[in-house]
């Protein structure tokens, strides 16, 4: 929230930037997620990120120095995903010296820091930690003169994947780059839903996909229609909150979990006291990390758990280009007969080589260890 004592600051700089915007260069159009359509210039060197784990898409895109133009963001990958942010330090010493427009959540970003830095573009997500759709940071930037691409990889994720990361291509000078990614991710994809276009009519596999599990304040956090949950749709999956959450975020209860009693129980994470995986993780300590989810008293007794059915997914995957991955693995858990030559390790591998300059290396997802038969 603009405060009072802000407000001169905030006209001298508008009028810095209307000034230095109305001798820009050759402009180009840009489609966002919202079907706006952007003016942006033809080239782009200075972005204020809304949210920093939208740094995933810039690495596809910049491949080499992927944060070459950032010159804002949030510090909410490193509140929020620190083995992530730590890799990225490991590789790229600067990210740390990186400005901060705010902490993790929207009402904390500033519009004078942003303004400061002076960007030739601001990309945000239609919802998440930063400003969104409708946040009067966006309209005061919009008002300076400054062009903001809304983007999209969470609330639907596959559509969103594409439209975002076609709108950054084109943005950024990197359609080839932003075509290439999309044409992989289609081809897989496709893969999986010719797959699933064969099975026979009647009741899918149903699935509990608990979100930040062991974090959050309460046990039943998850996906509903849209989001994460369109992904298990996309699998051939029955999310079993998809009647009681309308939207791709929201809580059940305990008590509707184990009536449900779901066929397929997959947590998410990326830091204690929940599941640990992600960036640097071994196998070994997610493994550890999964066990202590699944031994939480309110889910113990769930089938799934005691089956062996029960899965560990990084949380991140949900605000990310690279939810491929947990298509994958979605669709290897939830059929896994059906999809037993699919292999995420290996499109892992294949992202690693062909679009990233820095490679995901760690514990992205984690399968129980088989269930112990008793007498």
């Amino acid at each position: 929230m603009l405060k009072p004592r802000h407000l001169l600051k905030l006209g001298v700089l508008f009028g810095a930037l209307v000034l230095g915007h109305a001798e820009t260069a050759a402009a180009h159009e840009v489609t966002d997620v919202l079907g706006r359509k952007v003016e942006v210039a033809d080239t782009v060197k200075r972005v204020v990120l809304g949210e920093g784990r939208l740094i995933s898409a810039f690495a596809l895109l910049d491949k080499d120095a992927p944060f070459q133009r950032i010159v804002g963001w949030q510090n909410d990958l490193r509140l929020l995903d620190q083995h992530t942010y730590n890799a990225y330090v490991a590789k790229f010493p600067t990210v740390k010296d990186i400005p901060l427009i705010g902490q993790a959540s929207e009402q904390s970003v500033s519009a004078e820091e942003i303004l400061s830095l002076k960007p030739d573009l601001a990309v945000f997500s239609i919802s998440g930690h930063g400003p969104t759709e409708h946040s009067p940071v966006a309209d005061v930037l919009a008002k300076a003169g400054i062009p903001v691409v809304f983007v999209d990889f969470r609330i639907n994720p596959v559509q969103g994947t594409h439209t975002s990361m076609t709108a950054l291509g084109q943005a950024l000078g990197r359609e080839a780059q932003a075509k290439a990614f999309l044409g992989f991710y289609d081809q897989h994809i496709k893969v999986i839903t010719d797959a699933v276009a064969t099975l026979p009519a009647g009741p899918r596999p149903s699935v509990f996909l608990e979100l930040l599990a062991g974090v959050w304040q309460a046990p039943g956090h998850t996906t509903g229609k849209s989001g994460m949950g369109e992904l298990i749709a996309l699998v051939g999956g029955r999310n079993i909150a998809a009647g009681a959450v309308p939207g791709a975020l929201g809580d059940i209860s305990v008590e509707y979990a184990l009536k449900a009693d779901p066929d397929v129980y997959i947590a998410t994470g990326n830091r204690k006291p929940g599941l640990i995986l992600g960036a640097g993780v071994g196998a070994d300590e997610a493994h550890e990390a999964l066990d202590r989810v699944l031994a939480r008293p309110e889910f113990a007794n769930l089938r799934a758990i005691r089956e062996g059915n029960a899965h560990g997914l990084w949380h991140d995957f949900y605000n990310s280009p690279y939810n491929l991955l947990a298509i994958e693995s979605l669709a290897k858990w939830v059929h896994p007969e059906l999809f037993a030559k699919l292999d995420p390790q290996a499109t892992m591998n294949q992202i690693n080589a062909q679009f990233l300059g820095m490679p995901l290396q760690g514990a992205y997802w984690i399968d129980s260890k088989p269930a112990v038969e008793t007498r």
